[in-house]
């Protein structure tokens, strides 16, 4: 049936989605049907051919109108397409951000930690409390109540150990019962003995809020990297299924 296939072929020449395929597939298997019928009424196979397609183009307005509706399904399609797209993407860049901002955040929380045991040490120094260091009966409010500000607030317990001594003496503890997740960290007190030994101040700082940030940090870097590929995927399809611009065949 070569002049079907031609007539077929000039309909909607730059449309080769899925939807037009079976468009015209539909519409020659009833341009063959009716092609036959004009046969058995003694048409030869050429006429019969152009019979059929005459008689159906009393019938262009419909379709028409359909492939119009297709179309319309398609740049429907193609917009639920993009917006699932923007969604992808703005996944990505929110998840990058609060990644960075996460990333910045737990950096300074380990920092914090590391820096506390002597950021105490410089407190007791100014209250004092470094020069009489083994005399824990005269600094025990003081340093409690330096503990008590902002700044030392993840400390869970505080030993001080004089150089000469085997166990503390002084203990310090916020009655949290915290005994996991815990960060220790000392630093030496007070003016070196004979010996070059110092006090010893032994602190356990309560690690969860880094722990907590670090967690975070890794699932949001999975959704971020889910989503990149999502977006990639979904970018990829777009731009090869909606790059054909639909054109009807012209009167």
């Amino acid at each position: 049936m070569k002049i079907i296939d031609e007539y077929l072929n000039s309909l909607y020449i730059n449309d080769r989605s899925k939807e037009v395929k079976d468009l015209k597939e539909e519409l020659r298997g009833h341009l063959v049907t009716s092609t036959n019928e004009f046969i058995s009424k003694g048409y030869s196979e050429e006429d019969a051919q152009h019979e059929a397609i005459n008689q159906f183009d009393d019938g262009t307005d419909m379709l028409k109108d359909l492939h119009k509706a297709l179309n319309e399904s398609k740049k429907d399609n193609e917009k639920l397409n993009k917006k699932f797209i923007n969604i992808f993407r703005n996944i990505f860049i929110l998840s990058l951000i609060v990644g960075l901002a996460t990333m910045v955040y737990a950096d300074r929380l380990v920092d914090k930690v590391e820096y506390l045991a002597y950021d105490l040490r410089g407190k007791l120094y100014k209250a004092g409390i470094e020069d009489r260091i083994d005399k824990p009966e005269t600094y025990k409010k003081q340093f409690e109540n330096i503990l008590k500000d902002k700044e030392f607030k993840y400390i869970r317990f505080a030993n001080i150990t004089l150089a000469s001594e085997e166990k503390p003496i002084y203990r310090y503890s916020d009655n949290s019962n915290q005994t996991k997740s815990m960060a220790m960290r000392g630093v030496s007190l007070g003016i070196p003995d004979k010996n070059g030994r110092s006090a010893q101040l032994d602190l356990g700082i309560d690690y969860r809020p880094v722990l907590r940030a670090g967690s975070f940090f890794n699932g949001v870097f999975y959704v971020g990297v889910l989503s990149l590929i999502i977006y990639i995927v979904l970018l990829v399809r777009y731009k090869f299924k909606f790059k054909k611009t639909l054109i009807y065949k012209k009167a």
